[in-house]
This record gives structure tokens, sequence and C-alpha cells, in this order.
């Protein structure tokens, strides 16, 4: 489960944390966060309850999709003569 600790949400994730950090409201009343996974950066807007779910679908959607593709070490790697 997600960490909370202030504005900041943690979840691990297998390459390392993904992190949530509350940057403000928006004009309708929902939090604005910068959430970045070890891939890449985010923005969501909602509660901190719907940031933890949305970290914890996109991890899940990353890991799965790595796990279709087999390990570099293991692709074949063409090389110059």
């Amino acid at each position: 489960m997600a960490e909370a600790a202030g504005d900041v949400l943690i979840l691990p994730t297998s390459h390392g944390q993904a992190e949530a950090r509350r940057m403000g409201r928006a004009e309708d009343g929902a939090s604005r966060w910068c959430i970045s996974h070890p891939w890449g950066t985010d923005i969501f807007y909602g509660t901190a309850e719907q940031v933890v779910a949305h970290m914890t679908k996109r991890v899940a959607e990353r890991e799965a999709t790595e796990g279709e593709r087999p390990p570099p070490e293991k692709r074949d790697i063409k090389r110059g003569a």
C-alpha cells in the first residue's frame, strides 16, 4: 500500500518508487498532483485515494507490459561487422 507523508504519497514498484506530490488545487476544487514514476511523469487531478488508485493501476500496467518483453540480455542484438 502507498505510504503518505503530508502532501507526498509513495508507492514501491519493482523499479524503484512512484511518488506523488500535491501541487495545489484546480478551479473545481480537486487537488493537482505530480506523479513521478521510475519511467516518467504524470499530472493527475483528484483526491489522495484517487491518486493511489491511479498510481497502482499505472504500475500494474507497466509491469505487465514489461513482463511480455524478453529481458535486455536475451534480445537479439545486431552488431556491426
